[in-house]
């Protein structure tokens, strides 16, 4: 019985330790329906016109390949810090401080730092 309880234990042990040692799992989604998914978030608390979705779709999609392409963490960090002007820019001035503004009051949203969904995931 104690040969049994060991073997147990150790099997449990190298399967805790073999799930640590794997990477995580990164989501592979092409930049067109990363850009719809994001703007379907904005929709959720402001009202995006087709042109907004224009805009909107051509900025997300460019994001995701140059994020693709950046080879260090400090690019890649750069790329989210210069991204959300581009946002407001394309949403306008209030259209984006009301969005800000819903999104942080959103009980059912957990943001960290106060960031908008244009950098979730």
């Amino acid at each position: 019985m104690k040969k049994f309880i060991l073997t147990i234990a150790v099997v449990m042990f190298a399967i805790g330790a073999s799930a640590q040692l794997q990477p995580a799992q990164r989501r592979n989604v092409d930049p067109a329906t990363f850009a719809k998914e994001r703007i379907a978030d904005i929709a959720k608390y402001v009202t995006v016109t087709k042109e907004d979705s224009t805009k909107l779709h051509k900025l997300y999609e460019d994001m995701q390949k140059e994020m693709a392409s950046a080879d260090s963490r400090e690019k890649y960090m750069k790329i989210r810090e210069t991204f959300q002007p581009k946002i407001e820019a394309a949403l306008g001035v209030d259209k984006y401080k009301s969005y800000i503004e819903k999104l942080e009051a959103d009980p059912n949203r957990q943001r960290r730092e106060g960031r908008p969904a244009g950098n979730a995931r």
